[in-house]
């Protein structure tokens, strides 16, 4: 399987504009109330975003969203994939893969194997999982992006379908994340931050030349 890559949480237009020189897969923008990341569709469009991702897939991220917020926020940077973060039940994804007919990745912590139990019910609903690390407190309203890594071992037995893998990846480990999991892409968001939810363009270029080196 080819590997891919997802920056996630990306509001800078020269990050956005490193990302896609350098041929990064997937930019991850998050609308999540709760998110340290968090971009406001008003401010994505007035900056004009989606004009930086000439070569990317746009991901709209968000967290138990409204119709309205989710037609906002995917028109202001004409996204091309939905991420759902949230406590979506089967129902309500296929209700927005009809609204919007796009792609959607469901997110899921995870912790145990049973998490995986919850995940499979999803299997003919949405396009892609993504397994990130569980919050320690599960009415955490952060659901993401929390720089915490999950015992990859649990995913070993997944034959399902595609996933993301999230969850404190960084140039220290994205080798171990490439050789431990069956991942589709990895996905990484706070492995490239100096300081919580501003990104530094160095280290998107340093991780993903190591990225590439190893794929």
């Amino acid at each position: 399987m080819i590997k891919k890559i997802k920056i996630c949480g990306v509001k800078d237009p020269k990050d956005i504009s490193v990302c896609n020189e350098l041929g990064i897969d997937f930019i991850g923008f998050n609308f999540a109330d709760v998110s340290p990341r968090k971009i406001k569709p008003s401010e994505a469009d007035k900056n004009n975003l989606s004009s930086y991702c000439k070569k990317i897939d746009r991901v709209a991220v968000f967290v138990d969203p409204s119709d309205q917020y989710l037609d906002k926020c995917i028109r202001s940077i004409d996204a091309t994939y939905i991420q759902l973060h949230g406590n979506e039940s089967t129902k309500r994804c296929l209700d927005i893969k009809k609204m919007f007919n796009l792609p959607i990745i469901k997110a899921f912590g995870i912790n145990t194997v049973k998490d995986l139990d919850n995940a499979v019910i999803y299997e003919n609903v949405v396009d892609y999982f993504l397994f990130d690390a569980k919050p320690s407190n599960e009415n955490s309203n952060q659901k993401g992006g929390l720089n915490k890594v999950f015992n990859w071992e649990i995913l070993s037995n997944w034959k399902v379908k595609n996933f993301f893998l999230a969850g404190g990846i960084n140039i220290n480990n994205i080798q171990s994340a490439i050789n431990e999991t069956n991942a589709f892409c990895i996905d990484i968001s706070s492995g490239v931050e100096k300081t919580l939810g501003v990104k530094d363009s160095n280290m998107i270029k340093k991780l993903y030349a190591e990225f590439k080196a190893l794929v």
